[in-house]
């Protein structure tokens, strides 16, 4: 038990409390880009009002999944796991598709295959996965069909284990919907992404010299040369 104990500690520090703060940076940056559309001073990210607002909404955001994962009846093993082990490797297809434009914009295309093959194969899986997530038929697995079934034994005055009352009967209707939602949007942002690639891809093809190049470093050249 006391190996245990600290296997457990050193599992929380390493992977769950890493992933949660960078989560929580990248969900922060990400709201204040999309708010910042609205209000174009949000996206200033020097500004320690924008950092708290858009830092308490990405702890509310997934608080809220946490303690909706706690008070499940089927415990957060059915409502958040399916979800982060989705999400999880669908940024690694992201991540490896944005590594195979990058290839592309240098042109060194020759080497693109290092990231196709495996971003290929992450896409093809996780958006299988995503998929039958959502539409499955098999209350096992599909979120939509394991909400049809608790649905129907609400009208029909039944209660389903493990839950015990209809407010938790309820609540497993709710949460399965939450999740073919979320499971659906993450589907549309991956192929969202392959498309914008070949996309990028394309031009990158139809262009003869490399476009892999930041901003500053474009300014810099255009100012000649000075920073």
């Amino acid at each position: 038990m006391g190996i245990w104990y600290h296997f457990a500690i050193l599992f929380e520090a390493l992977f769950i409390l890493t992933t949660v703060d960078a989560g929580t940076r990248v969900l922060r940056f990400m709201i204040q880009d999309l708010v910042g559309n609205a209000v174009p001073t949000f996206k200033e990210t020097t500004s320690w009002t924008n950092n708290l607002i858009g830092s308490a909404l990405s702890v509310v955001l997934w608080g809220y999944f946490l303690y909706v994962g706690v008070i499940d009846p089927f415990g957060g093993i059915w409502t958040l796991w399916p979800l982060f082990g989705t999400a999880n490797q669908m940024l690694a297809a992201i991540a490896l598709t944005l590594c195979t434009v990058v290839l592309f914009k240098m042109k060194r295309e020759r080497f693109a295959l290092v990231t196709i093959a495996p971003a290929t194969w992450l896409v093809v899986c996780t958006t299988i996965a995503g998929l039958e997530k959502v539409f499955s038929p098999n209350p096992n697995v599909g979120f939509i069909s394991h909400a049809l079934k608790y649905g129907e034994a609400i009208a029909a005055g039944q209660l389903l284990a493990p839950a015990k009352s209809a407010a938790e009967m309820t609540r497993i209707v709710v949460n399965d919907y939450i999740d073919a939602t979320l499971a659906a949007v993450f589907v549309l942002v991956v192929a969202a992404t392959v498309i914008y690639a070949l996309i990028n891809i394309w031009k990158a093809l139809a262009n003869p010299h490399a476009t892999a190049v930041e901003i500053g470093l474009a300014g810099a050249v255009a100012g000649g040369g000075h920073a």
